[in-house]
């Protein structure tokens, strides 16, 4: 069994706390110690006919200078895959299980959101949780047990009906890609459309603090066939 360490990490690539007006499940911000990973394998692709992007930089693992940070999760870029990828593509529940984030009330980032959280991270030398939340947009998080959530971020909207509570089967739609959350959202309304996938295992991320060879490998497992 791999063993990661599953301590927090700071801004740039989507962590942990809430806007007020979403639906969430608190995480515990306690660092445990390192522990065995759960199974983390049979996970579908989030984005029908995706695959992982070539460049480690759209990888977990990628410094975010600009942020003072860390990314937590994978970039779904046309760019950079097998599959075309823009504003309105579907995204898929990698894995059945029960929402516990479904951010129906999302109040879109504006230019005084970004002047405040960037002053705050400059002045912090690193990002808070409300910042890296505000930054991963309008969300949805399902639980799969054992302690491990899929967050699905930057979505333009999520799917009808949905709802925290609900059981959600394995590719079923949740939502569709969009740019919610990133500055670019207001500089150019029609750049940066992508989804930012993560797979949290506890407090941490899957692949935190391994290198780009070994992060690539684990999630070659995790979405394998």
């Amino acid at each position: 069994m791999l063993l990661i360490s599953l301590g927090l990490v700071g801004c740039g690539g989507k962590g942990d706390a809430s806007s007020p007006d979403s639906d969430v499940l608190v995480i515990s911000s306690v660092t445990p110690s390192p522990v065995a990973t759960p199974e983390l394998t049979a996970f579908s692709y989030p984005i029908a006919g995706a695959c992982l992007p070539s460049g480690d930089q759209l990888m977990p693992g990628a410094s975010r200078f600009y942020r003072q940070g860390i990314h937590e999760g994978v970039d779904f870029y046309e760019s950079d895959n097998c599959t075309a990828i823009g504003f309105g593509t579907e995204v898929l529940a990698a894995k059945a299980g029960k929402v516990v984030r479904a951010d129906s009330d999302y109040k879109e980032l504006t230019q005084s959101d970004v002047d405040e959280i960037d002053a705050r991270i400059t002045a912090q030398g690193k990002c808070d949780e409300e910042a890296l939340d505000r930054y991963r947009g309008r969300q949805v998080w399902i639980d799969h047990g054992a302690g491990v959530i899929t967050r699905y971020a930057h979505l333009s909207r999520i799917a009808d009906g949905l709802r925290v509570g609900m059981s959600v089967k394995r590719r079923e739609v949740i939502g569709y890609v969009g740019n919610t959350g990133t500055p670019e959202s207001l500089i150019d309304p029609n750049a940066e459309m992508h989804l930012h996938f993560e797979i949290r295992v506890g407090d941490g991320y899957l692949g935190q603090g391994l290198t780009p060879e070994e992060v690539r490998s684990l999630y070659g497992k995790a979405f394998a066939p």
